[in-house]
């Protein structure tokens, strides 16, 4: 474990819960600053970077904007690296500004991107997604969670809805966040770090753990948040660590 200087760690259910730090993150994530680079990598899709970077700010984190490595800005490079111009966002309304570049087009876009949009979903947005995509649009999913926790109780998440697209379709999304490898080779760059040089901590035994271990790194798994023990029970996946939370990390 001394060869470690890199922690590549999840934000909601690991530092953070319902808007409030979870025990004894703070203090443990500020300490270990001193001795590890870190990059806060997440797929939540309701919150611009800059809002992101306030929120853990005012509740005590001692983290910069540029150690902050999240979907939506992938996306945007991605976006930009195909060359597409026209896009239709399906993504909550507080993050229409990362995607100002470029124009919105509903009825024929080159790519249809899909993030949280809560309790907007229903069968005429998913037929008119469905109609895109079937004249030609990409589908570009922020993430593809099966569930996330929110007020104490596990709640569905988009990764049903881009399962559906698919099938009706017969495409293939692309994933931007997590478990993408792209995702966490970005934040790779972002340190300067090799695969052996860090492990990711999370509570998504599937895009945190499985994708961080598919991706050639160690993936510990945290007891707070989302994490379910009869899900994980039942998962083929095997983290390399499992802790009761992020204060109980310890690196030798």
């Amino acid at each position: 474990m001394n060869q470690i200087k890199g922690l590549l760690i999840d934000i909601d259910g690991v530092l953070v819960e319902d808007g409030h730090a979870i025990k004894g993150a703070v203090d443990h994530l500020n300490n270990l600053k001193h001795t590890y680079k870190v990059r806060l990598l997440t797929n939540t899709t309701t919150k611009t970077v800059g809002e992101i970077h306030q929120m853990l700010n005012q509740l005590g984190f001692d983290i910069h904007v540029q150690e902050i490595v999240t979907a939506p800005v992938a996306a945007q490079l991605f976006l930009n690296t195909k060359g597409y111009s026209s896009i239709y966002p399906v993504v909550n309304a507080n993050i229409l500004s990362e995607f100002k570049a470029f124009r919105i087009d509903k009825n024929k876009p080159e790519a249809v991107v899909i993030g949280d949009i809560g309790k907007d979903w229903n069968y005429d947005l998913l037929n008119d997604i469905f109609k895109c995509l079937m004249i030609g649009a990409e589908l570009v999913a922020l993430h593809k969670g099966k569930f996330w926790k929110s007020e104490g109780a596990l709640q569905l998440d988009i990764g049903l809805f881009v399962n559906g697209l698919e099938f009706a379709t017969g495409k293939k999304a692309t994933v931007i966040g997590k478990p993408n490898h792209s995702f966490f080779e970005a934040a790779l760059q972002g340190m300067e770090l090799g695969k052996k040089e860090v492990i990711m901590i999370g509570d998504d035994i599937d895009s945190d753990v499985d994708g961080a271990q598919r991706f050639g790194i160690p993936g510990y798994l945290v007891q707070t948040g989302k994490y379910d023990e009869g899900f994980v029970s039942q998962s083929d996946v095997e983290p390399d660590q499992v802790i009761e939370g992020f204060k109980d990390l310890i690196l030798y």
